[in-house]
């Protein structure tokens, strides 16, 4: 699986330095650490796309990212790739100068590249501060140190006469400037004039101090912005959850820029690559090989020299020389599998997880790079993420800032559906969910969630556009059921109830009111609710064939709904569970989850309903 926040495509990644940057670092920039110490640093397709967001540009040639978050799984060459980046900022012409015409090159070291026309075209960075953060004291870190060889013993070597002091602290720049390894303590004063910074392994940033370290370094990177116009890059493996680390708040800050939560201009690209393997599932070594696969991609070496990739539907095919399957499909129809030319042999990653003291949720977050659900969730993430559906059409809604309507594209008006609300007045989220009927696929209609900055203090749900909006489903849309928590929308919802009874096919219980669900007095249909949902996550989903089957349940992937589900923490009570979120002042909010839930339950009432009307009546017997 991939995720890419923001997708860019077409026009977007064209106008990008990344095809400079990458010939650049495979020409000039050598491996500095471990078995392949010499050897050119390769990109591999997924690589270069990397690359290609990480230095798109917008239109008038400044940067579109200032954040860059690059996660991928143990011992997938992030700190080499990053290496090579600081190199490449601090000896290249890495910031926009023009649209290069005709017959433009670049000469360096002997080599040439040879710019298209129309490719943006580089200057240098006029005295380049490069940090490369390191996590403990005294340590100069994985960048630096592959930095270091290179300046020292690679290619890059021959500017020691004009210029370049290579130093096991720090190195000198030929045009002025310097890359510097830091760690906590140094990193910690204001006062940097930083143009790029790499951070490795953001997953451990997970202290106080190293925190610190962080959002120092990202305030320093502002004061250069008209001249060097500076970014920060982050290298991950998946962090732990709950232990609030710099890589978990890039995390959130993705998927709250995907989901609309950040209103103010967002900066950040983030790229993920990972596998979804239920821990149920480990015992197969089958699954747990393919798993590995997906999430190692092409730098796996294949048994046989040949280059594969992974289709959707889980086939893995053999590509040509040119990059195509027997059928057709290319690298962005799926996503690469073992290579050739990759130097991870698997069977490694196998034997660690098959250890008899090693824990599955830490194997999921090293080499699956997946989130390890914490273990008070109510959903675990292999459950969501193998019941989401029309994955491809939400990441082209969310490219196209057209998340809010999509779902109408894939909702007929005349199938049946039902409905969920769930609602706060000021300091929370209040949301509107459908679920459709055939197959169980809950979708979000609206959202609003309180925001996190200083509007939050005079932030009040609009009711009116709710209210507008549930009435307008109903009367354009083919609604059985509507279940909606009553608490501090009672009239509200009592008006629903009032125009819209005599459509409406159930109520929460036999008798009473059609929509009103008390949510924080009705426990036990609310635990029965959780149940029924729960259950039909734990199984695995099919496409319906047939009839309509009750246990069925999935998500449309808007990303805002998958987070709300996600958020959700189980608690024990005295008859059974229910669901809150981690905190009652947490930022993580769970109405949309809730929301579902009640249209799930509806779901569940209306099948049940035609499962009565089905059963054949008694025949009449004449008495004697």
């Amino acid at each position: 699986m991939h995720d890419r926040i923001p997708n860019l495509q077409g026009e977007e990644l064209s106008r990008s330095m990344g095809w400079f940057a990458v010939w650049w670092i495979e020409t000039f920039f050598r491996v500095g650490r471990g078995g392949g110490v010499g050897l050119p640093e390769r990109f591999d397709m997924d690589e270069t796309v990397f690359m290609l967001n990480a230095y798109a540009l917008t239109k008038t040639g400044s940067r579109r990212f200032n954040r860059v978050f690059y996660s991928r799984a143990k011992g997938k060459n992030k700190s080499g790739k990053a290496a090579g980046t600081a190199a490449f900022e601090g000896l290249a012409p890495c910031r926009f100068d023009h649209w290069a015409e005709e017959g433009e090159t670049y000469e360096f070291l002997g080599e040439t590249y040879h710019y298209r026309p129309g490719e943006p075209v580089g200057r240098m960075v006029q005295m380049p501060e490069i940090i490369c953060l390191a996590t403990a004291e005294g340590q100069t870190g994985n960048i630096f140190d592959s930095i270091y060889y290179n300046c020292d013993e690679g290619p890059l070597s021959q500017l020691k006469g004009v210029g370049l002091d290579v130093g096991r602290t720090r190195i000198g720049l030929p045009e002025g400037g310097e890359i510097i390894p830091s760690t906590s303590g140094a990193a910690s004063k204001d006062g940097g004039l930083e143009t790029f910074a790499c951070c490795d392994e953001t997953h451990l940033y997970n202290t106080p101090k190293l925190r610190n370290m962080y959002k120092t370094v990202q305030r320093n990177l502002g004061k250069r912005k008209g001249d060097a116009d500076p970014w920060i890059l982050e290298t991950s493996t998946m962090y732990r959850p709950g232990e609030d680390s710099v890589a978990e708040s890039s995390y959130k800050y993705a998927w709250d820029t995907a989901s609309g939560k950040v209103r103010h201009r967002s900066g950040i690209y983030f790229d993920h690559v990972y596998a979804n393997l239920d821990i149920e599932d480990f015992a197969d070594e089958k699954k747990t090989l393919r798993a590995l696969q997906v999430a190692y991609g092409a730098s796996a070496k294949s048994d046989d020299g040949k280059d594969y990739l992974i289709l959707p539907d889980g086939r893995m095919t053999v590509l040509d020389e040119n990059g195509f399957d027997a059928e057709g499909h290319s690298y962005w129809d799926g996503e690469l599998g073992p290579s050739k030319d990759g130097w991870i042999d698997l069977n490694g990653q196998m034997d660690q997880i098959y250890q008899p003291d090693s824990d599955p949720a830490d194997s999921i977050r090293y080499y699956m790079n997946n989130l390890s659900s914490v273990h008070d969730s109510w959903l675990t993430e292999s459950d969501i993420q193998s019941h989401l559906l029309y994955r491809d059409e939400m990441s082209a809604a969310q490219s196209n800032f057209k998340l809010d309507d999509a779902w109408q594209s894939i909702i007929s008006p005349k199938e049946p559906i039902t409905l969920g609300f769930d609602g706060s007045v000021s300091d929370d989220s209040t949301a509107l969910v459908g679920c459709r009927v055939k197959d169980g696929m809950l979708f979000l209609i609206k959202l609003q969630q309180c925001p996190d900055g200083p509007e939050k203090a005079t932030w009040r749900v609009d009711r009116d556009s709710f209210d507008g909006k549930a009435r307008w489903m109903l009367e354009h849309y083919n609604v059985v059921g509507f279940f909606a928590d009553a608490a501090r929308f009672e009239s509200m919802i009592g008006g629903w109830e009032s125009d819209y009874d005599k459509q409406l096919k159930i109520g929460p219980r036999k008798s009473g009111d059609k929509i009103k669900f008390w949510t924080n007095s009705w426990t036990h249909d609310m635990h029965r609710a959780l149940e029924n949902a729960h259950t039909g996550f734990r199984y695995p989903y099919e496409k319906p064939t047939g009839p309509h089957v009750k246990g069925d349940i999935a998500l449309l992937a808007d990303p805002r709904l998958v987070n709300h589900f996600r958020n959700a923490r189980r608690r024990e009570r005295s008859f059974g569970y229910l669901i809150f979120k981690e905190t009652p002042n947490s930022p993580d909010k769970i109405d949309a989850c809730m929301a579902g839930v009640l249209a799930y339950h509806a779901r569940c009432k209306y099948l049940e309903l035609a499962e009565e009307k089905a059963k054949p009546k008694a025949a009449p017997r004449r008495l004697y």
